[in-house]
């Protein structure tokens, strides 16, 4: 089992890191240790702003919602409240399901997309000794995190390498 809080904190984490590392990565006319530089992250960040939120949304709805509910029960609960009024980011929250996780993600989408405006992806270890911690979030299956978390970063990748506008992408 693991703490559903480090699990939040790695979803949000993995979208933000695979996100931008897709969109550098395609970027195919600069030397890959500079498009890892700073100035480039924080261009990259930059570039994407306006759409980042809305692909993070759309991407944690089905990862977060993954961690949280059964199968039949988010569709049920889908079709109960769902309204042409719904914004990605009520469906996030609904995802959630308790308040702790929703502000461990909250948190966590603050710290990692201030890390990458500053030109920053942070490591593995910064993250453990960073992350937001609610370890009354309770816990959950660690191979169904791991896949979760595996399926975010491979999902994020994609749409950064579709969405690159840097360096004469796709050239």
């Amino acid at each position: 089992m693991i703490e559903k809080d480090i699990v939040t904190a790695a979803i949000v984490r993995a979208f933000f890191k695979y996100y931008v590392t897709g969109v550098i990565e395609a970027q195919n006319d600069c030397n890959m240790q500079e498009c890892f530089e700073p100035k480039n992250i924080k261009r990259v960040m930059l570039d994407h702003y306006e759409q980042i939120s809305e692909l993070f949304n759309q991407e944690a709805f089905y990862a977060i919602a993954k961690m949280n509910y059964e199968a039949g029960e988010i569709e049920e609960i889908l079709r109960r409240t769902v309204t042409p009024a719904t914004t990605s980011a009520d469906l996030v929250r609904m995802a959630c399901r308790t308040e702790e996780i929703y502000n461990v993600m909250v948190e966590e989408y603050k710290r990692n997309f201030i890390n990458l405006l500053e030109g920053r992806i942070e490591t593995q270890d910064e993250h453990i000794n960073n992350m937001t911690r609610k370890p009354e979030a309770g816990n959950m299956d660690t191979d169904r995190a791991e896949e979760i978390v595996n399926r975010m970063a491979a999902n994020a990748y994609e749409l950064g390498r579709q969405r690159s506008k840097g360096c004469n992408a796709g050239k």
